[in-house]
């Protein structure tokens, strides 16, 4: 019993830090985006 919610434990924790990881990427790439962005608006 004390092996399943050892893993259970585990495989959330692991969710859990992928799910941050994800997030973390994803405001990196947009704030690298981001000067990008503005330099096309403001020669639209």
């Amino acid at each position: 019993m004390w092996s399943m919610i050892t893993h259970f434990l585990t495989f959330t924790g692991g969710m859990s830090a992928g799910v941050v990881l994800m997030c973390l990427l994803q405001a990196g790439k947009q704030e690298d985006e981001w000067p990008e962005n503005r330099k096309r608006e403001g020669n639209e």
